[in-house]
């Protein structure tokens, strides 16, 4: 029997804090193996040095997992990068567990594993879906000391691939989180229902990640879990974090029939996409509680649409738009702003489009965040751009010619005019304070839900143009670490 202690290392808390369901995942099998097992989370951390420093000193674990979920937060102009908390982290393990087996994993690991794992320093990464590997691999020391298997490379990479039936596994480990103060400060739980993504927007990485194929649950245990934390944990709002939660639609179907089926007082949000999507379909999710949808619009423009490779056209979007306000059903549009072939016309066009729609809540980012073996990173690639070795932790950025000087200006201007619009990268319309006001007061569900539509009066005047090769702004984007605020330039590409 092996004492595991598994570190929740994110800390990003705005708008909301996520509960870490990957690294619940994990507990929930190595518990069920005979380990004792233990979650660290940092995220509501004062001070996580102290905390994880008092937590291996009483916990004395012989494995520590470290799961890192972001790499940085994705703001463009303002990005701050997580690298330097993760070392700080390593170095607490290091420290105070020294004959600790020392593995990572996670998301933003998996997305650069060859050089987290040559920064961080520690002995196994886990690149992927890890639930069943990790076990083995824990088994292997509680058994002989050491890892004696084939699992990773000389530099301690592991490379487990998929798990190809989310059934035989478990549900998250839920009693590990403080639930209680998840749901209170957050306003939901989490739950996956599927995993993979046949959808080719050209930035993701989800069928990096995840694969290209989607690897469904059986609808009877994902309501099973529903109606466990609702007993246990006195849950009642619910997020499905799939990254598309309306694909297949059979699926989807099923699920929200069995919530209904049991009569089950919840409400919830999701990740939605346009394509696909029938009126009919929303009905039954608003039937099953479906309060409010994100619906992963990135662009409001045809040529943008078709640039990003989206799966749907300006009238889809605009015909869901109206069967959610039919509906009753809030929603939001996640913009992704700046992508190739982007023009004051087309971002112009996406502005007006959006606002017209009547949405809750607009979140625009600028800029698309460029990682390995996705469309936009072999589109780069192939223009000489830049290679896929400089494509990394370090912060790099897509933004089109035509705006990039003047479109931070812009949607500040855009969010300033439409102030249920808000943009990350120049903190518009992010009022922590007053999150944690409503937070407190019991809202439950995403806090874009509080937002109203606002009417389409006006666009803001595109930025002046100077004279050929003028910039309009000297504007840059720049990152920082958590731990070393010094400012960095972001390595921005355009055609």
């Amino acid at each position: 029997m092996q004492r595991v202690l598994l570190v929740a290392a994110n800390q990003e808390r705005m708008p909301d804090p996520i509960p870490p369901i990957g690294a619940a995942y994990i507990g929930a099998a190595t518990r069920a193996r005979g380990h004792v097992t233990k979650i660290y989370d940092a995220c509501f951390a004062v001070d996580y040095g102290v905390e994880l420093t008092a937590a291996i000193q009483e916990f004395k674990p012989d494995i520590i997992g470290l799961s890192i979920r972001n790499v940085d937060n994705v703001a463009f102009p303002n990005v701050t990068c997580y690298l330097d908390r993760y070392q700080k982290m390593v170095g607490i393990c290091r420290a105070e567990a020294p004959d600790a087996t020392l593995f990572v994993g996670g998301s933003a690991f998996s997305l650069f594993p060859e050089e987290f794992i040559e920064k961080l320093g520690v002995d196994y990464g886990v690149v992927g879906e890890g639930e069943n590997v990790f076990v083995e691999m824990v088994d292997e020391i509680d058994k002989h000391g050491k890892v004696i298997g084939d699992y990773a490379d000389e530099t301690g990479l592991v490379l487990p691939g998929q798990v190809k039936d989310l059934d035989a596994g478990l549900s998250p480990a839920l009693d590990l989180l403080d639930v209680s103060r998840y749901f209170a400060e957050g306003g939901s739980i989490n739950i996956q229902t599927r995993r993979g993504c046949v959808y080719k927007c050209s930035y993701c990485t989800y069928p990096v990640l995840e694969g290209n194929k989607v690897r469904m649950r059986e609808p009877e245990l994902v309501v099973d879990e529903i109606e466990e934390a609702q007993k246990k944990h006195g849950v009642d709002f619910f997020f499905f974090v799939d990254n598309v939660f309306n694909f297949p639609v059979k699926h989807s179907v099923e699920i929200c029939e069995e919530i209904i089926r049991r009569d089950l007082n919840i409400r919830w949000t999701a990740y939605v996409t346009p394509a696909k999507s029938t009126r009919e379909l929303f009905e039954v999710m608003k039937r099953s509680g479906c309060q409010s949808m994100d619906f992963g619009t990135d662009a409001f423009s045809n040529p943008m649409l078709k640039s990003l490779q989206k799966s749907f056209d300006v009238d889809q979007v605009f015909r869901v738009t109206e069967w959610c306000h039919d509906l009753d059903i809030r929603f939001n549009h996640s913009l992704i702003l700046g992508g190739p072939g982007e023009t004051w016309e087309t971002l112009k066009e996406t502005v007006e489009n959006t606002v017209k729609s009547k949405a809750n809540a607009v979140i625009a980012i600028i800029g698309l965040r460029l990682y390995r073996d996705t469309p936009l990173a072999k589109y780069v690639i192939e223009r000489g751009l830049t290679t896929r070795e400089q494509i990394g932790i370090t912060p790099m950025f897509y933004i089109s010619e035509e705006v990039r000087d003047g479109i931070t200006e812009y949607l500040s201007e855009v969010a300033t005019t439409y102030n249920n619009w808000i943009v990350p990268g120049v903190k518009k319309n992010m009022n922590e304070r007053y999150f944690k006001r409503v937070r407190r007061r019991g809202v439950r569900g995403p806090l874009w839900e509080l937002l109203d539509p606002i009417e389409y009066d006006t666009l803001p005047n595109q930025p002046a143009a100077g004279a050929p090769g003028e910039i309009v702004t000297n504007r840059r984007g720049i990152f920082r670490g958590e731990e070393d605020t010094s400012e960095h330039e972001v390595t921005e590409l355009t055609d």
